[in-house]
């Protein structure tokens, strides 16, 4: 039986004041306030061994652009939540819709397949808090702009155009060739909830259809015999047979990607909610174990589960993976009751552990201005890693990233809204 009030004890740093102050302050002072301009980047990550503030990347070539925003929107849904924060709803909806305009424009035309990431936690959850009707626009064209990357013949949405051509062997995979690959990536699975929404919204199936299909396609392929995950499959796009599958973040191509095992966790969780398939449901399961084993008794995950010790590790995997586990719970809990609560204990012990090893100096208001605390933290969280692989061109380990920050609160949130939905049992 879950002890509530115990399990939330355990992150309760989660809700501090602090942390507010962190999301909102950040949010005011890279949102160019006092232009008539609005921003063109947004907060994504620290460099490792420079100050504790943020880099904001621009939107033309980013993929975070969704997170700041969502956790905005992530504050304000827990004043009904029953959280109090320094902020008034006007403040914080009015900065998450100043960086929303900021970036609609590029909903209709994707430069890559994240559109989940940059629309629905954005203008999906401003239409889920508010109604705000330009979210319900914001996310078909999301969803069309996925449509558009699709191929029949592969069964799947194009995730990257290319590879860097710079990089040594991997030539024949730039944009400029990609007539003749086609490039998916694990952190699809993250994407396709998007268009289930959108397949709901228009009532048009063939949203549904395509995230159907990318799962099972992302099932047979992506996933290895031991349920550990390539993090890239390449297609061949005339015939639609698997050209190649290798490694571009994780350490080596036969290794384990932590933030990568977890974005399927999560991924098939989602994909089993929106269609009710087990096969789904179990291998979000099966993944979900195997995170867990390769863990062992590490606090927080290692940036790839097979990378030589000691290697840095990634909060943001612990992050993603403890929210997948609490769909897991929901999931299981009238199937196999003692399962489903053993997944939602570790998820809660895991963002503890995270909490106790990452969670960044305090901050405060004095007079109306910020005091980030010791070391200047503007992030919620450290010891996150980008990628320990220089074959992206850059391996950068052990340093913030906003999306850590963000699944961090959606965590938060969602243990409060269990708790109402099930403290009085299933």
């Amino acid at each position: 039986m879950i002890n509530w009030k115990d399990l939330l004890a355990t992150i309760e740093p989660a809700f501090s004041p602090s942390i507010a102050i962190k999301v909102v302050e950040a949010a005011k002072k890279y949102g160019q306030l006092q232009s008539k301009d609005l921003p063109t980047a947004i907060p994504a990550w620290t460099v490792p061994g420079e100050d504790h503030s943020w880099y904001c990347h621009p939107y033309e070539d980013s993929w975070t652009y969704g997170f700041l925003v969502g956790e905005l929107w992530l504050l304000e849904e827990q004043a009904a939540l029953g959280i109090a924060r320094a902020y008034d709803s006007a403040t914080i909806t009015s900065l998450a819709r100043r960086y929303q305009d900021s970036f609609r424009q590029w909903a209709r035309h994707a430069q890559n397949h994240d559109q989940g990431f940059r629309f629905q936690l954005s203008f999906g959850l401003d239409l889920a808090l508010t109604g705000n009707a330009e979210g319900t626009q914001a996310l078909i064209d999301a969803a069309n702009s996925l449509v558009d990357r699709y191929s029949e013949k592969v069964g799947c949405i194009r995730s990257w155009n290319g590879i860097d051509a710079r990089v040594p062997g991997f030539e024949a995979l730039s944009a400029a060739n990609k007539d003749h690959h086609f490039i998916t990536i694990i952190d699809t699975m993250m994407n396709l909830d998007l268009l289930y929404q959108v397949s709901i919204i228009t009532g048009n199936p063939i949203y549904k259809k395509i995230a159907t299909r990318q799962a099972e396609m992302c099932m047979k392929y992506h996933v290895r015999e031991d349920y550990t995950t390539f993090h890239v499959v390449n297609y061949d796009p005339q015939t639609g047979e698997v050209a190649g599958r290798f490694t571009w973040q994780g350490f080596a191509d036969g290794s384990t990607w932590s933030r990568g095992q977890a974005w399927a966790i999560y991924g098939f969780a989602q994909c089993a909610q929106r269609t009710g398939r087990d096969d789904f449901l179990q291998m979000s399961v099966k993944l979900a174990d195997v995170f867990l084993a390769k863990m062992g008794d590490d606090e927080v995950p290692r940036w790839d589960f097979d990378a030589p010790l000691p290697t840095a590790p990634d909060a943001s995997a612990g992050c993603i993976a403890a929210r997948g586990l609490q769909l897991l719970y929901e999931l299981l809990l009238q199937k196999d009751t003692k399962k489903a609560e053993a997944y939602l204990t570790t998820g809660f012990k895991l963002i503890s552990n995270i909490l106790k090893e990452c969670l960044t100096p305090e901050a405060s208001l004095k007079d109306g201005v910020v005091d980030w605390g010791k070391g200047g933290w503007e992030p919620l969280l450290d010891h996150s890693s980008a990628t320990g692989n220089p074959r992206c061109g850059w391996a950068i380990t052990d340093h913030a990233l906003i999306f850590g920050d963000y699944y961090l609160l959606e965590f938060a949130n969602a243990a409060l809204k269990l708790k109402t939905k099930y403290a009085a049992g299933p």
